[in-house]
């Protein structure tokens, strides 16, 4: 059976990194060495990848011409199933 796209494992694990990066508040952006840095640094490439696919997906968006990432409401179910809240 083929998995969601949004049930990605490397797409939920940078959720949860950009939620805790921006102190669980949806206003917040934040940059993308913000999110990598949450990471080991042989897995940062695949953090990149999983930082397009969540955009392409709707779940993250990029702040006008800046590189900097929000949340989307779309994701805080994503958050609420799959993410430890304080």
């Amino acid at each position: 059976m083929k998995r969601k796209a949004s049930h990605d494992p490397w797409v939920i694990a940078v959720i949860c990194a950009v939620y805790d990066k921006c102190d669980y508040s949806m206003h917040r952006h934040i940059p993308p060495e913000a999110i990598t840095s949450k990471f080991r640094s042989d897995l940062r490439g695949y953090v990149k990848k999983a930082l397009r696919r969540a955009v392409a997906l709707g779940l993250l968006y990029r702040k006008g011409g800046t590189k900097s990432y929000g949340l989307t409401k779309q994701e805080l179910r994503i958050v609420k199933e799959f993410c430890i809240e304080p």
